[in-house]
């Protein structure tokens, strides 16, 4: 599992000086009552007069900003006095010396300064605890998290207002350790006790609910989200997910078209789940109408997948005409036939019998068609070229007739096709018998037509009459001379 990653601020550093360096004022200001007053008071811990100095000396450094020179200050003071101090003077140079550690950003020298300082236990208890406090802090940034929740716990013992982001990190830091119940726990207490809401509290709450599980608190969670952050996507997004999870795509589409009205929504992912909805929803005008207009923007790649569905959608919304160039375009750029076969189907339908044609050769020629389709595909590609033979047409039906042939080696078209290659051979046999009787007919009537031709040219020549040339000829041919009359 990811752990979440929380990193210090200078806001976090700041704060941490200001506190321990009025507590630091605070000892000053004690030592100082105590010496005007002359009264010997054990409970309220004093500073050594040459302690207190070099500490004052340090402090003004660490006011200036100027920290490695502090830390250079308090050093010297360990190693000159170390050894003879007292452990409230000790304490007090470790508590002001970590300070100096976090603002150059050593946290482990802090939290080594620190821990020396609350284990002596010589600072008042007030002192003591917001010690605590701190090095809780600093092992939750170090990712010690066993660490930082025993402190957060030992601090809380204590009469202290624990704030939202406190019970915030004890609820980080009990997630990053699996411990989602104790995580839950704190983090709602970070939700309750919070004067405004924070969002990286609904992020950790959120967060621990999809780790438990929990979907139906999660559910109403992230509804709370998106009122409260309209503007998050990735919240819109969880929400739709979830809702979809629990059956509910009716509220999933919802929300997904919400953060799409709203201008949230730029992902192609995104607008195509939103388009298939629309299509779901019995609504596929929207959808095609959806993906066309991104298209257009550019947020949607005109990729095969994306052309095919846009063709689907125009076709379940009767929108054919649209539907088939959408679809050449997904076949043109498609590596196997599937696409093309469908647009043969489609141009079919549409009755553009050459187009079809194309298409289903195309189909074929790149492959990639399981085998009933193969077969499909060669049967249509039969009835396209059936479709385009005049009468008399034996040659684009033979061409029908060979498609046909290729559809019969399949079991699931074998029947059909035989039926169609009978029905051509039938057609092609009819024309060859009507063709005979005609040429027949055409011989007889002929015949019957140079009979009277002789005959009338034979009595024109009985009767003395001129003869034409063409009689002359007709009477030459059937062996007979003769020019007309007087001969």
């Amino acid at each position: 599992m990811d752990k979440l990653q929380f990193a210090t601020g200078r806001s976090m550093l700041v704060i941490l000086t200001a506190v321990l360096m009025l507590l630091f004022a605070g000892a000053l200001a004690a030592q100082d009552d105590s010496r005007d007053e002359k009264k010997e008071d054990e409970s309220v811990p004093t500073l050594d007069p040459r302690v207190a100095q070099d500490l004052l000396d340090a402090y003004e450094l660490l006011e200036e900003d100027e920290y490695q020179e502090a830390l250079v200050k308090l050093n010297r003071l360990m190693d000159r006095r170390g050894d003879s101090m007292k452990d409230f003077d000790k304490a007090s140079v470790l508590q002001i010396r970590g300070t100096t550690h976090v603002n150059l950003e050593d946290m482990d020298s802090a939290l080594e300064d620190f821990s020396a300082a609350l284990n002596l236990e010589a600072l008042p208890e007030d002192q003591q605890n917001r010690l605590r406090f701190n090095l809780a802090q600093i092992y939750f940034v170090n990712e010690r998290y066993e660490d930082s929740i025993r402190l957060f716990e030992e601090w809380m013992q204590a009469d202290v207002e624990v704030t939202d982001s406190a019970y915030f990190m004890l609820g980080a830091a009990y997630y990053n350790l699996d411990n989602y119940e104790k995580a839950l726990e704190a983090i709602k207490d970070a939700v309750e006790v919070a004067p405004e809401p924070e969002k990286r509290y609904y992020d950790l709450l959120n967060a621990i609910y999809s780790q438990m599980g929990n979907v139906d608190d999660r559910t109403r969670l992230l509804e709370t989200m998106v009122e409260l952050w309209p503007d998050s996507l990735s919240y819109w997004r969880q929400l739709s997910s979830l809702y979809l999870e629990q059956g509910d795509q009716l509220k999933s589409f919802a929300a997904l078209e919400t953060a799409y009205v709203n201008g949230l929504i730029t992902s192609g992912e995104d607008i195509i789940m939103l388009a298939q909805y629309y299509s779901t929803f019995d609504n596929p005008h929207r959808g095609a109408k959806l993906i066309e207009k991104e298209m257009e923007a550019g947020r949607v790649e005109r990729s095969v997948d994306h052309l095919e569905l846009l063709s689907q959608l125009w076709s379940q919304a009767r929108e054919h005409r649209k539907a088939i160039p959408v679809l050449r375009e997904a076949a043109q750029l498609s590596d196997d036939g599937r696409l093309s076969f469908r647009l043969g189907q489609a141009l079919l339908a549409d009755e553009k019998n050459e187009d079809a044609e194309r298409a289903l050769e195309a189909a074929l020629e790149k492959g990639g068609l399981e085998e009933s389709r193969r077969a499909e595909a060669w049967m249509l590609l039969g009835n396209a070229r059936f479709n385009q033979a005049d009468p008399g047409d034996r040659e684009q039906r033979n061409e029908a007739e060979e498609a046909f042939a290729e559809a019969e080696q399949f079991a699931t078209t074998r029947r059909q096709a035989s039926d169609w290659r009978n029905y051509i051979n039938a057609i092609n046999r009819t024309e060859r018998r009507q063709a005979a009787l005609e040429e027949e007919q055409s011989q007889a009537l002929a015949t019957e037509a140079r009979r009277r031709l002789v005959t009338a040219c034979r009595a024109q020549q009985l009767a003395g009459s001129e003869l034409s040339q063409q009689c002359q000829d007709v009477l030459a041919e059937e062996g007979e001379e003769g020019n007309g009359a007087g001969q």
